[in-house]
């Protein structure tokens, strides 16, 4: 910790005291209109420095303590030369050259699917040009094209769908809803299920550990799910799904701008599997029945004065029915599952149009969730029911240290969870409040260069005090094809010791919880290390823009909830030193035409553990060759 504070200290004080900084916009007249203009030149009078503006007119640029002038100039327009003032940030307008030929306009297609160049993060971006690939109806089948994920059934009885990355369960995942939090706690087993595909705008998979920002629960990535939002192009949407199994999901959306500064959009959808099927004559059922009701209402308001904001709402109700045919049997054994869920989270912030690289912003959220689920026949039948509540507040500052290559954000946040687990003769309560404060600085020492580093202090009202630290690099080629990215992070996370393990509860195995000393019963803090790499080229094959990426990580666990299936009684039981997971991947993207793109990805992992004293492979994972097996002699 000690390491970490003095090298931001050193960091910081490289800050280039003697440069100037200028931001501001750029706008050409058309028609006693402003509009923005995107690729304006922003030149510094007499030297080889410029900059081009975004698509919002935006521009930053550092110059040199001497200079008096920037030269501003766009196509078609009649260039400007600036006089610089004391002012930290412009407005520049430009007038069209006189008799111009009409504007010419360029269309360029956007990826749906990719690295964002200037992230140093290992983060791929989803559109949702990208899920219309695939016939999906909820986001746990939206992963298909996506390498980087792995889904899968997690029993034959119920057809429940989760993730993997890296080789870790998605409750290792930190999954966030517009960077809020969003599928965790007793709603990480079924949350991915009950977010509509047609809903959503894009998804951010980052691998490795996440920023500090969202918090300290990202151990071995983060996914970011993006919603479609009030402002928009669609003012109405219908999307309906029918498969032969009797499978129907209807998805609407209707949007309305109220004002020119507020919007709102109402969701609807309605997904119902009335069908009882049984191809290959069991007598279970191949898909449970089920009916589902979700609902959401955004609105979305923005200011003059930089203020903007939303609020939102949502409520879910989920039914299922599994196992045998009840027509068949006496006593069939049946799984009966209820789902209730009501979500309101909002946002609200405000940006300084004079000074545009510093912001204030503030997230709310609260969830609370009622579920149910019954096992077995009506002779021995056990219930599990879990009730929770969750309640979070983020309170953000990003601002710089003299100029836009050295920014920081920093803030405070505050989670709350009151959870109840009760099953069979077990009944787990937690009642945790975990204030933090964290701190996110990003140097750009050049061009080529992009640094990230990481701390927050967190207090748990059970554990006590910890610390979490990431880290961020990427360094590119001087031809700008070639970049190489690199991550460590630490993670903790209080698991859940039932609903995370619901699969495992069909099995109708006696359940056995090891308590060590000093622990209560069903409440332990895992923890684990995330470290990676990652390096992609971009290149012509022939004519065909390529792109390789290549990519490894590591993630180890100094303490963690272990699940022993391995035994005729499910024993959960806390381990130290565990879990090591090793995750290489291979990706190569051609584009050999106009709407056509191949993806060819291979993946490799080593996930092994220690069950009674001995370092084996974890179960039900794709196991690589020899690769990675070399496994270090367990210590207690």
């Amino acid at each position: 910790m000690k390491q970490i504070i003095v090298c931001l200290i050193l960091l910081i004080a490289g800050v280039n005291a003697y440069a100037k900084h200028l931001s501001g916009y750029v706008y050409g007249q058309d028609n006693k209109k402003k509009i923005p203009l995107e690729g304006a030149a922003i030149l510094e009078l007499g030297q080889p420095n410029g900059v081009l503006t975004d698509g919002n007119g935006l521009f930053e640029i550092e110059l040199n303590e001497n200079t008096t002038h920037i030269v501003v100039s766009y196509v078609s327009f009649v260039s400007d030369t600036v006089e610089i003032t004391d002012k930290e940030a412009v407005e520049i307008t430009l007038q069209p050259v006189a008799g111009t030929l009409g504007v010419v306009e360029l269309n360029k297609q956007r990826r749906t699917y990719g690295l964002r160049s200037l992230d140093p993060k290992t983060t791929l971006h989803l559109r949702e040009q990208e899920f219309q690939k695939a016939a999906c109806c909820n986001l746990s089948e939206s992963f298909e094209n996506a390498p980087a994920i792995d889904v899968s059934f997690t029993d034959a009885v119920t057809g429940t769908k989760q993730i993997k990355m890296l080789g870790l369960d998605g409750v290792y995942t930190n999954i966030t809803r517009e960077f809020m939090p969003s599928v965790r706690g007793l709603n990480a087993y079924y949350g991915l299920s009950f977010i509509p595909a047609a809903w959503v705008e894009g998804i951010q998979i980052t691998k490795g550990a996440g920023s500090v920002i969202n918090g300290f629960e990202s151990m071995s990535g983060q996914i970011n799910i993006e919603m479609k939002k009030p402002y928009g192009r669609d003012q109405f949407m219908v999307d309906q799904f029918i498969s032969e199994s009797g499978r129907s999901e209807t998805d609407i959306m209707i949007r309305r701008d109220l004002s020119k500064k507020v919007a709102t959009s109402l969701f609807g959808r309605f997904g119902i599997r009335p069908t009882q099927m049984d191809r290959n004559n069991d007598g279970f059922l191949d898909n449970p029945t089920s009916t589902q009701y979700q609902l959401m209402n955004r609105w979305q308001f923005h200011g003059d004065n930089g203020m903007e904001g939303q609020i939102n709402v949502a409520y879910n109700k989920d039914e299922k029915e599994a196992g045998q045919f009840e027509s068949r049997l006496s006593s069939p054994y049946n799984v009966l599952i209820n789902n209730e869920q009501f979500d309101v989270w909002a946002k609200l912030g405000k940006a300084f149009k004079d000074k545009p690289y510093k912001s204030f912003g503030s997230q709310y959220a609260f969830n609370t969730i009622n579920s149910s689920t019954i096992y077995g026949s009506e002779t021995n039948r056990k219930v599990l029911t879990t009730k929770g509540q969750t309640a979070y507040v983020n309170l953000m500052y990003q601002s710089i240290f003299g100029n836009t290559n050295h920014e920081y954000k920093t803030g405070i946040s505050v989670m709350s969870d009151w959870i109840e687990e009760s099953y069979d003769t077990f009944k787990v309560d937690r009642q945790e409040t975990v204030p933090g404060a964290y701190f996110e600085y990003t140097m750009r020492p050049d061009s080529l260069w992009i640094l990230v580093t990481g701390v927050r202090a967190d207090y748990s009202s059970i554990f006590g005090f910890f610390p979490t630290y990431r880290l961020h690099g990427k360094r590119n080629s001087r031809d700008e094809k070639t970049s190489l990215r690199f991550s460590i992070g630490s993670g903790r996370r209080t698991p859940n010791f039932f609903a995370q393990n619901q699969n495992l509860l069909i099995s109708s195995k006696p359940v056995v919880i090891n308590t060590l000393a000093g622990e209560t019963t069903g409440v332990i803090q895992e923890s684990s290390l995330n470290m990676g790499v990652s390096l992609q080229r971009k290149f012509k094959i022939s004519y065909m823009p390529s792109e390789l990426q290549l990519d490894f990580f590591r993630t180890t666990f100094s303490n963690e909830l272990m699940t022993n299936r391995e035994k005729s009684e499910l024993v959960l039981e806390s381990l130290k030193n565990g879990t090591i997971a090793n995750s290489a991947q291979a990706q190569l993207d051609v584009k050999p035409a106009r709407r056509t793109e191949i993806r060819l990805a291979y993946r490799m992992f080593d996930v092994t553990s220690v069950y009674d004293g001995h370092r084996v492979a974890k179960p039900l994972n794709s196991q690589a060759s020899r690769v990675f097996k070399y496994y270090p002699k367990y210590k207690k």
